[in-house]
């Protein structure tokens, strides 16, 4: 069993198990067993396809977020606990580490040298200093995940977030990294594009070493390289990344794929607030749910 399990396999299952238990009631009231509503599925829709002939990935993109219990059970296929939307209520405190416990426990996580997993948990457990984004800065990638609207020319792509309002204009013209920008060390990285079939795979690299791949302390070096793949067919894109750093994995890393559905709506706003830091002088616990 990996390090990273065995590190808060007690701790994770004995808040887990409480939590489930007094959720437990609730789900059943409403009905929803803890699951959300899944978007309408359209069928048997054409992919549109630009006069180049590649897919249009060009719209607004939501729903259908990877991960959680889609069957409303608690446990995997494999018998593993899983916790999506099962918070305790109340006490603002418990809601902070039921939300904490839910990250952290997954059978999906990066796999780092056996040396770096003191590191990991040091900067999970005092993340409210550690982790850049709890301080408005940029999630970076692939921890921000998919664009929220992509516009596509022939000669580039641009990929919008909610995600504190970013962007990314992505070359997808058969360019090169630059020489320059892919040797800096920045939040988002330097991306270029290219075609395999009808999936747009994009190549970043050149990160600082400011942002995790996820959020119970996975950090990386400024080595990451990130490959992310969309591939659109009909009204559903499928997203899905590929994170290594060979200086602390012992190998890639793949994120949970998303599979989102377009949002036809013309007036759907995608601006997130300003991102005003001002609270982690006053924080008396650890907790950053």
């Amino acid at each position: 069993m990996a390090p990273r399990l065995i590190r808060y396999g007690a701790t994770v299952l004995s808040a887990a198990v409480g939590a489930l238990m007094m959720t437990s009631s609730i789900a059943a009231q409403n009905g929803s067993g803890g699951r959300a509503a899944g978007p309408a599925q359209t069928q048997n829709v054409p992919t549109p396809r630009t006069p180049d002939g590649h897919p249009d990935l060009s719209g607004a993109w939501g729903g259908a977020g990877g991960g959680g219990a889609r069957d409303g059970s608690p446990f995997d296929e494999k018998g593993n606990l899983r916790l999506a939307g099962r918070y305790r209520k109340g006490n603002p405190v418990n809601g902070e580490r039921d939300s904490g416990i839910s990250q952290r426990f997954g059978p999906n996580f990066p796999l780092y040298k056996p040396q770096y997993w003191d590191k990991v948990d040091f900067m999970d457990v005092n993340g409210n200093v550690q982790d850049s984004n709890f301080h408005c800065m940029p999630a970076g990638v692939p921890r921000m995940g998919p664009p929220v609207r992509i516009l596509q020319t022939a000669r580039d792509v641009v990929f919008l977030y909610r995600e504190k309002n970013q962007y990314r204009i992505i070359p997808i013209d058969g360019r090169p990294h630059d020489p320059v920008n892919s040797m800096d060390q920045t939040y988002l990285g330097d991306s270029v594009g290219h075609w395999e079939g009808d999936t747009l795979v994009v190549d970043v690299v050149g990160f600082n070493s400011e942002t995790w791949l996820g959020w119970p302390g996975y950090f990386h070096t400024n080595k990451l390289r990130v490959i992310e793949r969309l591939t659109r067919q009909g009204n559903t894109l499928l997203y899905q990344a590929t994170a290594d750093d060979p200086d602390v994995l012992l190998k890639p890393w793949a994120m949970n794929p998303r599979t989102l559905q377009l949002n036809t709506n013309p007036t759907t706003q995608i601006e997130d607030p300003p991102c005003i830091e001002s609270d982690s002088a006053n924080l008396t616990t650890k907790e950053r749910g």
